[in-house]
């Protein structure tokens, strides 16, 4: 897709309830974060529950999301499942105001279809392995070395097991000693063993062996007139046809459905023209810990109808889901608003900087200028700039 977003989750143990009003300070955050997942805290609950049990929970028995783009719908819907009440908060009036809405070429998923014939003429081997993605992001990227993981692996779960860099406190990645570039394979082998059931568990139907009839919501991507199957295109820097699309407003098509679902269920609430100004933290459960970082609570929100602040708390956490960066950049294809200005790095940095300050490097971001808004646009005078899809470097104009 041609928009990327940053999900990450603060998560705390202790009840908020008698802490909330006693602000304290500490020289650092404790945070976590989980790719396409959220963890339910102990006591978190497993089920469901309907519309009128919500009410009888204090207002801060849920977890807070800040963005209703892909990204926070997806950590919605997940927690939501989970039995876990969630309030999302959106800058726009609209839910589906978000930087997922406007991506245009596709989104990454695997070609199940394409095989090399074996020697004897009668066995095949799948072309679009794991690996193969994997391989294509380390070229993308500008990392000439090969691959430190020879082997190939199955799609499923990447687990700890399967982590090549475990240092603690250390810079992800490995580092090319001709370009300079930091790789990080853990997260593009993430992507590849565990991309393709995330897109079947959010986004596809049973037809195409998905769960989105329950778990999230069905998207009507292009398919194949032939097949009636999904079709798959050739995007830059990809070896294979592989990203499902719905012609060139991909992005709507997903967000769309996405947020409808979301907004459907009964344990979510969506909350627009909030603007977050600042992140909420306690240190005080630090004293029965091992650790010695504050705990995010909540967040300290602009009604933009009524120009109050309100502070927000959530018992079961906090994930930063509005990370689009498009619209600080002069040139972008992204539309005027507050849709892509990155709200998730900026609230992030200032709370690690009012906790740390500015002599130590960041621990909560780095390399931002590789950050992909998209590189391709069509420059006119006097004109907003035009996207132009990755997909005419794949698959021609």
């Amino acid at each position: 897709m041609s928009s990327t977003t940053m999900t990450t989750t603060f998560a705390f143990r202790r009840s908020i309830h008698r802490i909330a009003t006693r602000p304290t300070f500490s020289a650092g955050i404790r945070w976590s974060s989980y790719v396409g997942d959220v963890r339910c805290p102990a006591g978190g609950g497993v089920g469901t529950r309907n519309a009128g049990e919500r009410d009888r929970h204090g207002p801060h028995e849920r977890l807070l999301v800040l963005g209703s783009g892909v990204a926070g719908c997806a950590a919605a819907l997940t927690a939501a499942r989970h039995g876990i009440p969630v309030t999302v908060l959106h800058a726009g009036s609209r839910r589906d105001d978000c930087n997922s809405y406007w991506a245009q070429g596709g989104i990454i998923y695997r070609n199940y279809r394409l095989r090399h014939e074996g020697i004897d003429g009668q066995t095949t081997t799948l072309v679009d392995t794991p690996r193969s993605l994997v391989d294509d992001i380390r070229v993308a990227s500008g990392y000439l070395p090969p691959l430190a993981r020879a082997e190939d692996l199955e799609e499923g779960r990447y687990t700890p097991d399967d982590v090549l860099l475990r240092e603690r406190n250390a810079k992800p990645g490995f580092r090319c000693p001709t370009t300079g570039i930091t790789w990080n394979e853990d997260a593009a082998w993430k992507l590849a063993v565990e991309g393709p059931s995330r897109i079947r568990q959010l986004l596809l139907g049973r037809r195409d062996g998905g769960e989105g009839e329950e778990r999230g919501c069905v998207v009507p991507f292009d398919r194949t007139a032939e097949e009636d199957a999904l079709s798959l295109c050739l995007e830059a820097s990809h070896a294979a046809p592989r990203i499902i699309h719905r012609a060139d407003c991909t992005g709507k098509a997903i967000t769309t459905h996405i947020t409808r679902a979301a907004a459907a269920h009964p344990l979510i609430e969506f909350v627009g023209d909030s603007v977050v100004a600042d992140l909420l933290y306690d240190e005080s459960s630090s004293s029965s810990s091992s650790s010695s970082s504050p705990l995010v609570i909540g967040a300290r929100v602009l009604d933009k109808t009524t120009r109050r602040l309100s502070d927000r708390y959530a018992v079961h956490g906090l994930v930063l889901a509005s990370g689009g960066l498009a619209g600080i950049y002069r040139h972008s294809t992204n539309p005027a608003g507050f849709n892509a200005l990155g709200s998730s790095v900026g609230l992030a940095l200032r709370l690690e900087r009012s906790l740390v300050g500015d002599a130590s490097p960041s621990r909560i971001a780095s390399d931002l200028e590789y950050v992909q808004f998209h590189p391709t646009a069509l420059c006119l005078p006097d004109e907003p700039r035009f996207l132009l899809t990755e997909a005419l470097r794949g698959e021609g104009a």
